[in-house]
């Protein structure tokens, strides 16, 4: 959502706004890159992610689309409920 939202950013902006830690982040772009989520360029000393291409913006924009439209039904779910409820104890 970051990257949508800011088009670019190095690794360090990302676990700034995602409160996460850089080993982490890092190791999570690796695999959104292996999966052609992302793309990357250095810049300087900095490594820049950003989305790979208008298709992968067009799927993130219809999945937000898609769960806005269905958010009740959704968080209603007998499934979900019980993983929330997992997550409390």
């Amino acid at each position: 959502m970051f990257l949508l939202k800011n088009g670019e950013a190095s690794v360090q902006e990302i676990c700034k706004r995602v409160g996460k830690s850089q080993p982490l982040v890092s190791h999570h772009m690796a695999c959104l890159k292996n999966c052609g989520v992302v793309k990357w360029e250095r810049k300087g000393k900095n490594v820049i992610y950003k989305l790979n291409d208008e298709h992968v913006k067009e799927i993130i924009n219809e999945a937000l689309n898609h769960v806005s439209l269905f958010s009740n039904s959704i968080l209603s779910c007998e499934i979900i409920k019980e993983e929330r409820e997992d997550g409390k104890e």
